[in-house]
């Protein structure tokens, strides 16, 4: 089963399937929401829910999400799972600049490691399967082996290659 979650102030209509949060779907729908941690931490991806019910995830913190807020009707997207349509206000707007390139899952094996500097290496993933969208600024999150939650690292690649992912990586004694 799927909701449909509107969007304010953008006016703009999302499809979310039962086992996702409300910012998974909008991030791979190519809207963009306000967000930071993702595992409701922060507070960041806070949003009004101006009708509709939700199911407030356990990890949300209740320092990101303090007790008069939810009942106030404010809820994290990121551990937020619609239980009916609902409309959401959220602090965003549209960025004409923008290109809201949908959230996607790639496969992909390292193909080099290359060392730049003394404290940083150049780590080359080959994606396979569709070409990747690129965009100044993007980051992927990793699904590292050995590694219980994916790691955010910042794409550093031409926007000209989209097959090969570069990401320029600082090595820090005992970081993983």
């Amino acid at each position: 089963m799927s909701y449909e979650v509107t969007i304010e102030p953008l006016g703009v209509t999302i499809e979310v399937e039962d086992d996702q949060s409300i910012l998974d779907a909008a991030l791979r729908q190519g809207v963009y929401l306000p967000h930071a941690c993702g595992h409701g931490l922060c507070g960041t991806c806070k949003v009004d829910v101006l009708e509709g019910d939700v199911e407030i995830g356990e990890e949300a913190s209740p320092f990101a999400l303090l007790d008069f807020e939810r009942d106030e009707g404010k809820c994290l997207t990121c551990c937020t799972k619609p239980e009916s349509d609902l409309v959401i206000e959220a602090d965003v707007e549209e960025e004409p600049d923008a290109a809201n390139i949908p959230v996607r899952d790639f496969v992909g094996k390292v193909i080099k490691i290359e060392k730049l500097t003394p404290r940083i290496v150049g780590v080359f993933l080959e994606v396979e399967g569709d070409e990747v969208e690129f965009q100044s600024g993007q980051y992927a999150n990793l699904h590292i082996p050995g590694l219980d939650t994916p790691r955010p690292f910042s794409m550093a690649q031409s926007p000209n290659e989209k097959m090969v992912l570069e990401f320029d990586i600082a090595l820090i004694p005992g970081g993983e």
